[in-house]
Order: structure tokens, then sequence, then C-alpha cells
């Protein structure tokens, strides 16, 4: 019985930070609110779990390990090459089918695991994975017209540009189409694809670098 009673208290902690988590992001969580929904004492919460970073690690980590195992599964220096396409060394056709697997992975996740999701999606710490993953697509593409010319520093500086936007126009579409399965995948998948072929013109025509 009294084991039955620690595992409710700990599903209440649980509930309530990621209720808590949703509201209000990582950052400003606060303990005490977790405790006050789950019923406790904030000394309760600190029974199961050592602080807010152990806790939130414990909420999110299974959708964290998805989230990378389809950041892994989908590198752009995986796709094979074919020199002096377009002035690209990677196929388009193939980079364009990169996304949409990304996009249909993404979405299934989205509607399997909603609230963590939603959580790893606003919190800058948690999204970071996202973000790095478009960042080296894009510093990936940079690179790849034929030059001599160093300019790493600007490349990285593009690559984190482009990857915000492309991050924050999949967040929006996440926080504002309607969750039905075909919607979302069509959106992301419509709104990548004109993504990366307005950064592969760009890079084609040889503008900005």
């Amino acid at each position: 019985m009294a084991q039955k009673l620690k595992e409710e208290l700990r599903e209440a902690i649980i509930s309530a930070a990621r209720e808590e988590f949703l509201e209000h992001g990582y950052e400003d969580a606060s303990m005490r609110r977790i405790a006050a929904k789950a019923g406790i004492t904030v000394g309760n919460i600190y029974r199961y779990f050592r602080n807010k970073e152990d806790l939130s690690q414990y909420i999110l980590a299974d959708t964290s390990k998805d989230i990378g195992g389809i950041l892994d599964g989908l590198r752009i220096e995986n796709l094979s090459k074919q020199p002096r396409v377009f002035n690209m060394k990677t196929d388009p056709a193939q980079l364009s089918k990169m996304m949409d697997e990304f996009a249909e992975q993404v979405v299934y996740l989205y509607l399997n695991k909603r609230e963590e999701f939603n959580i790893i999606m606003n919190d800058e710490k948690q999204n970071r994975k996202i973000k790095n993953w478009f960042s080296q697509t894009f510093s990936s593409l940079i690179d790849q017209p034929y030059t001599v010319i160093d300019f790493s520093k600007e490349r990285n500086i593009l690559a984190d540009a482009y990857a915000s936007a492309a991050f924050a126009g999949m967040k929006q579409i996440f926080q504002e189409a309607d969750d039905d399965e075909q919607t979302l995948f069509a959106l992301l998948r419509l709104y990548l694809r004109r993504f990366i072929n307005m950064v592969c013109e760009e890079i084609r025509n040889g503008n900005g670098y």
C-alpha cells in the first residue's frame, strides 16, 4: 500500500511538472508551483528528484532520445554526391527527400508525444539539438560550391541564421496548424522544401559569398 502511494505521489509530481514546463518553460518553471499543483510540499519533490533539471530530464528523456535518433539518421553527409549538378555536390532531389523524411518523422513524434515535444520546442536549451541539425545541414550546403575562398566564419553565421529561421517556421506550424497528421505533414513538408530550395538557389546563383 505504501509503495502504491509513493508511485501515485511520483506520478502527481511528474504530471504537475509537465504542466508547469508547458506553461512557463524550463527556465521560468517554479518548484513551488509544481509542489502546489501536486498538492505536496516542495521538500517532498526532492525525495524523488534531485532538482528541477533532474525532473525535466526524467520527463523529456524518451522524447529527446527519439529526436536525436531522427536527426542522427538524417545527415546531409550521408547523401550520395553528384558533382557539378547545379554547381552543388549534393543532389537536390535527395536533399528534398531527406527533408520529407524529417517532416514525416517529426510530425509522428509530435502526435504521439505532444506535451513533451512542445516543452522541447519552447525551451532554448532543449531545442538546441534541432537547431544544430539545421545549422549543420545549411553549413554543408554553403560549403558545397566549388571555391577556394575561405569564409568559415561567415559560413557559420549564415548557417545559424538560416537554422533559426527554419526552426521558427517549423515551430509556428506546430503551434497554429490543425492537429491533423496529413495537414501537419503537408504544411511542414512544403515549408521545408521551399526553404531548402530558396537556400540552394541563393548558393547556386552565387549570391552572398
